[in-house]
């Protein structure tokens, strides 16, 4: 690992690990190592691409409730009773399991649509957790039946209690009494500050003093009996939220497989997402593998190109045939950038994250990495800097097949120059033998040159711009010159010091740096020539593009033109159509007003038919009553004056059951009249809401209540569920719409506490939306 950190690969997993947003990712993103084989470096490239349209919309989900998971997954596990701040961290796993499926289902690529199937359902534990607790993470005390009850009975004993102390402080009769008038609580009882000394004038109980012992606070015995309830009440309200947490957290253990994989697969997610971040950030590509081709088109170093930096890229290509590349120029020319960006591209593409390079490229799948960059000293070894990479060279020649890739930074270069080549020379050619990759880089002037065409070795170097300095061009074949006098010239060495050194340059030194800056003028004439094709092709493809996007204008056009032509001849035939319609209206009308002139004899004789089957069907038992009036028929209550509903048989005395305005009541059949607006609740929700309807063969019970108030709502929902119950029903589904949300709340409030419902749940995508709520009836 020491080797790749001298290849800045730390730095890399670095600003990889920035980009998760849980431990979990980025524990997994420090790990990352090279994976098993090439087809598991292809697969993660096409597992980390899937994510790129997700990351260039700026969407990005956050998993930052995995680091709060582990505590309530424990607990879970061992069927322990959560804590409402545990259920908290439950609901906030659900929302972004939910976020994440609502985020992935638009994409339908085959890697993120198995991490889709793999989340869990997350809409009934999240209903579930909402039924009893505020998304604060309180518990609703609305909850249940029994909850709802103790806390009505708390807050009119806490308003009686607080109204009778308010009466005592005022009182005249205790005014000496009280050290200051107000109303506090001690030991979770009402009580008055008293004045110390005075407490025996005073009819209570004393709970608790102050710290200058100057007051004592005493529970007036008038109010102690409701106190003393209102204890009582909070023990069974902690009774009742302890029922429900367990009811709750048992039912969460049953889920908690279910828990543990979605646990798994947000993890994944939050890693691949992270990598995808980083490969989008550095314009990163997937490559292809070749075992004996290294071709790295615009190849880049990754940390130079994430700080958005202005980087020169290069193109490094290597075969079986040129499998060692020296490179050579310029002190702070690029070579050791150029060497390490090389490394990282193998390094990247081995762990299975796209290389910062252009698409097309490719490379052998590395089994094995050989670094000799930097210092390498080791005082405890008793190594010095030249011995310890003398090891490193000596290493590599053990290393055989062109899995292996040697990357050696100034090869042989701390010792005698001509000693340290010919050692140099030994191991490169050895490293050849043994068809190995390797990327070296040396100032030594005996490796620039003497190597045969096809040796398998071949020179490159970084270009250098005498007027401008270095330009970190790479070019493959020629070797470069140290420049150790213009180096220094830009250093700002004193230039006595420069015009000495030049004196002491041999001859053939001298002639041999002409020869070279020869070549080099013409390297960079050639360099121009070349740049100024690659402006011409620039500004071509610009014109093609103007011109493809002329002919496309063209095209849409033409079909704008032909589309209104259509539309014209489409009204024109519409308009035909039209004036056959008039026709057949009139023709309808006439019939239409033959009909009406008939209507009152119509009418006339059905309404002597129904007076005549009115006076046959008087009921005179019971029995015959109720055959008449079925229950959920409309009739009329004499001894009230109101209407009613009939809800059920009557009973041996002739009593039938009724509701009417939430009341039930019994009431003799001989006091029920015909209602003059008779009619079954359903007709009379339909007529209100205009969107209810129901079919007990084939579907389920639905109450519309979009556009009441919330006691409208209520109360015509109250009807519905009675006489659903009444009927046998399973279940109703209620239709409320989001609105304000304050119809949703108030009914999903009442269903928590109402005597018809078992339980309640909000819909889901399927079944739906969170606009309707479905009631499970008892």
């Amino acid at each position: 690992m020491s080797e790749l950190r001298n290849l800045d690969w730390d730095q890399i997993i670095e600003k990889l690990m920035a980009f998760a947003t849980s431990e979990y990712g980025r524990q997994e993103l420090k790990n990352t190592a090279p994976v098993k084989s090439s087809n598991d470096a292809l697969q993660s490239f096409s597992e980390i691409t899937e994510f790129t349209p997700l990351i260039k919309q700026g969407l990005r989900p956050h998993m930052e409730s995995l680091d709060l998971c582990t505590p309530w997954l424990q607990r879970l596990s061992r069927n322990a009773i959560l804590k409402p701040l545990e259920i908290k961290d439950v609901r906030h796993f659900c929302l972004e399991t939910l976020a994440l499926k609502e985020m992935l289902k638009d994409f339908n690529s085959p890697f993120i649509s198995d991490l889709a199937s793999q989340l869990m359902e997350a809409n009934e534990p999240l209903s579930a957790i909402d039924q009893i607790m505020t998304p604060g993470g309180d518990i609703r005390m609305d909850a249940s039946e029994t909850l709802h009850q103790l806390n009505v009975e708390k807050t009119g004993l806490s308003r009686q209690v607080q109204n009778t102390l308010d009466r005592l402080v005022k009182a005249f009769d205790i005014e000496y009494l009280l050290q200051e008038k107000f109303v506090t609580t001690r030991e979770g009882r009402w009580v008055l500050p008293i004045k110390s000394g005075m407490q025996h004038g005073f009819d209570g109980i004393v709970h608790a003093s102050s710290q200058s012992k100057q007051t004592v606070f005493m529970e007036p015995q008038e109010v102690v009996p409701v106190n003393n309830r209102l204890r009582e009440i909070e023990i069974e309200i902690e009774q009742e939220i302890e029922r429900l947490l367990t009811q709750l957290s048992t039912y969460l253990s049953s889920l908690r497989f279910s828990f543990e994989n979605t646990k798994n697969t947000l993890i994944t997610c939050d890693r691949r997402i992270a990598e995808c971040e980083l490969s989008v950030h550095l314009n990163a590509h997937s490559c292809s593998f070749s075992e004996h081709e290294i071709t790295l088109n615009d190849l880049r170093h990754p940390l130079l190109t994430y700080g958005n930096r202005n980087v020169v890229s290069n193109t490094v290509e290597m075969n079986k045939d040129r499998r060692i590349l020296l490179l050579s120029g310029p002190n702070a020319g690029g070579k050791t950038v150029l060497l390490k960006a090389i490394g990282l591209a193998a390094q990247m593409a081995r762990c299975g994250l796209p290389i910062c390079a252009s698409s097309g490229s490719t490379l052998p799948f590395f089994k094995n990495l050989v670094v000799s960059v930097g210092d390498s000293q080791s005082v405890d070894a008793d190594l010095s800097t030249f011995a310890a990479h003398l090891k490193t060279l000596d290493y590599a020649t053990t290393c055989q097949s062109s899995q292996t890739l040697l990357l050696l930074d100034e090869i042989c270069g701390s010792t005698d120059p001509e000693e340290g080549a010919a050692l140099a020379k030994s191991f490169i050619e050895t490293y050849r033998d043994n068809e190995v990759f390797g990327v070296i880089t040396s100032h030594l002037g005996a490796l620039k040159r003497g190597w045969e065409e096809n040796s398998g070795i071949i020179n490159g170097s970084l270009d250098f711009d005498p007027t401008k300095g270095p330009t970190y061009r790479f070019i493959m074949g020629v070797p470069g010159q140290s420049l150790a006098i213009q180096t220094a010239e830009r250093a700002g060495v004193r230039k006595k010091i420069i015009e000495r050194a030049i004196e002491l340059l041999s001859p053939e030194v001298r002639k041999y740096q002409a020869a070279v800056q020869e070549v080099d003028a013409m390297k960079q004439e050639l360099l121009h020539m070349q740049d100024l094709l690659s402006k011409e092709l620039k500004s071509a493809e610009k014109q093609k593009v103007k011109y493809d996007q002329l002919i496309n204008n063209f095209n849409i056009e033409k079909e704008n033109i032909l589309n209104k032509e259509v539309l014209r001849a489409k009204k024109t035939i519409e308009g035909l159509i039209q004036e056959v319609k008039v026709k057949d209206v009139f023709r309808k009308h006439e019939e239409l007003e033959k009909i009406k002139f008939e209507l009152p004899q119509i009418i006339k004789a059905t309404s002597d038919t129904e007076r005549g089957s009115s006076t046959q069907s008087t009921p005179s038992t019971a029995d015959e009553f109720i055959k008449a009036y079925p229950a959920g028929s409309t009739v009329h209550i004499g001894s009230l004056g109101r209407d009613g509903i009939i809800q059920g048989h009557p009973n041996a005395r002739g009593e039938i059951p009724v509701l009417s305005s939430s009341m039930h009541l019994h009431i003799h059949w001989q006091d029920l009249k015909p209602s003059r607006h008779s009619q079954n609740p359903t007709q009379k929700v339909l007529r209100k809401s205009g969107h209810f309807s129901f079919s007990p063969t084939d579907q389920d019970r639905v109450v519309d209540l979009r556009g009441l108030s919330s006691e409208d709502a209520i109360s015509q929902l109250e009807i519905q569920l009675d006489t659903a119950s009444l009927g046998s029903e399973d279940r109703v589904k209620v239709v409320h719409g989001h609105g304000t949300d304050t119809l949703k709340r108030a009914i999903r409030s009442y269903l928590s506490r109402s005597v018809y419902v078992k339980k309640w749940q909000a819909g889901t995508n399927e079944t739906g939306g969170d606009g309707i709520t479905w009631i499970e009836l008892k």
